[in-house]
């Protein structure tokens, strides 16, 4: 996602678990999801249809097998304290959802905010859990990744420090049928006696051409004092900056230029710059004794991210995500919503070292809601946690690069 929809969300490779955070593209895009095909009925307790009455967005997706299971299967259920779960699926019941979650949501009205006991007793009255895995392949593993919100410092004037622009959504982007090269974003442009659409520039293109350049400066939303700070902004697909009077801008993702994702910390590796493992310290420290080649770097990453940007008076909130709703720290998720429909309750078993000091990973097991996508989240059992915002949240999605196991929680007819 999450260094976080048709965006650029998560693509993360196994070089290390901390590479995750740096080989991750993660961006959260507007809008509700489209209509899943539905898939054949499973047999066990007594969901709605895959395809509920009064809606034609189903709950879960091709490639989708369901296992019946009970709550005692579900690693750490009794355990889990709650905090954030009632916070979390309360922001669910304020969109648009299909029918048999929106009359879950009518249920809960009655149910109290500060009353762990009964919020349990409410999912296990409500829902059934399904344990999900892919019909083709082998095993229920999947991967769990992590993503944060960065916060950044910057102006709404550039002004020394503040030269770094982060640019705003530029009026001549257009779409573009994909080809062999695979770019999505174009640009109206005369070729050959006639209008035709490119490709819309690249990051390397940008970066050459001072006219191009101008014109993207001039929708600048916002003006950064750190060039690797940007880059870290860019592959998450949002963050809060704190402006000089004191003021928080959120920026939110708007659109891409329709490159593919290249991760720079792979560049990196190849090139020789850097051996063995890339962390966000790694790739920062690099670019301070490296400052002349900082512009390569970055332009070995073709997509360029556009973001919107407005000031938040409650930056505690937390970003947007796909669903429409806050994102709600270790209790929300990305998922590939061809497979899953936003909205539903999943419950995730996987691991995760808490502590940076502690070798060995811990078990994370924990009610979590399924209200983000990433471009690079995709599959039946995958996931992206939200793990917060800031520096320590960063920290602890760098880590996150883990087996894991998921249950779908589906509404039972009452």
């Amino acid at each position: 996602m999450p260094i976080h929809s048709p965006c650029v969300r998560c693509v993360r490779f196994a070089l290390a678990a901390t590479l995750a955070l740096l080989l991750a593209a993660c961006a959260t895009p507007p809008g509700a999801p489209p209509a899943i095909p539905s898939l054949p009925a499973s047999t066990g307790p007594a969901p709605w249809p895959t395809t509920p009455p009064g809606t034609a967005t189903p709950l879960t997706g091709p490639g989708v097998r369901l296992s019946p299971a009970q709550w005692n299967d579900l690693p750490g259920w009794n355990q889990d304290d709650f905090a954030g779960v009632w916070q979390a699926f309360r922001r669910d019941c304020g969109v648009r959802l299909p029918a048999a979650l929106a009359a879950v949501c009518a249920r809960a009205a009655a149910v109290s905010a500060h009353d762990v006991q009964a919020q349990r007793a409410f999912f296990e009255a409500q829902f059934a859990p399904w344990q999900i895995t892919a019909t083709s392949g082998n095993g229920n593993a999947g991967l769990i990744t992590g993503y944060y919100e960065p916060v950044l410092h910057g102006s709404l004037q550039r002004a020394w420090p503040y030269v770094v622009p982060v640019w705003g959504l530029p009026a001549d982007l257009v779409p573009r049928a994909p080809g062999a090269d695979g770019i999505t974003g174009g640009r109206v442009a005369w070729a050959d006696g006639q209008q035709r659409v490119l490709p819309f520039w690249s990051r390397a293109q940008i970066q050459s051409d001072p006219a191009v350049q101008a014109q993207l400066d001039s929708k600048a939303v916002v003006w950064l004092d750190s060039a690797v700070d940007a880059l870290f902004l860019q592959v998450q697909g949002s963050g809060l900056v704190r402006l000089q009077d004191g003021q928080t801008l959120r920026l939110s993702y708007a659109g891409t230029n329709g490159w593919p994702y290249k991760s720079v910390g792979r560049w990196l590796l190849d090139t020789g710059r850097v051996q063995g493992t890339v962390t966000m310290s790694i790739i920062r420290a690099w670019a301070q004794m490296h400052p002349s080649e900082v512009p390569e770097m970055l332009a070995a990453n073709p997509r360029v991210v556009f973001f919107s940007a407005a000031i938040d008076t409650q930056p505690q909130r937390g970003p947007n995500g796909a669903l429409g709703v806050p994102l709600t720290a270790l209790r929300s998720i990305a998922v590939d919503k061809r497979a899953i429909a936003l909205g539903l309750p999943v419950w995730l078993s996987t691991s995760q070292p808490y502590d940076g000091k502690v070798a060995a990973p811990q078990a994370l097991n924990r009610l979590v809601f399924a209200q983000d996508v990433g471009s690079a989240i995709t599959g039946v059992v995958r996931a992206d946690l939200f793990t917060g915002t800031g520096e320590t949240a960063g920290e602890l999605a760098g880590r996150m690069q883990w087996p894991g196991k998921m249950w779908v929680l589906l509404p039972v007819k009452p």
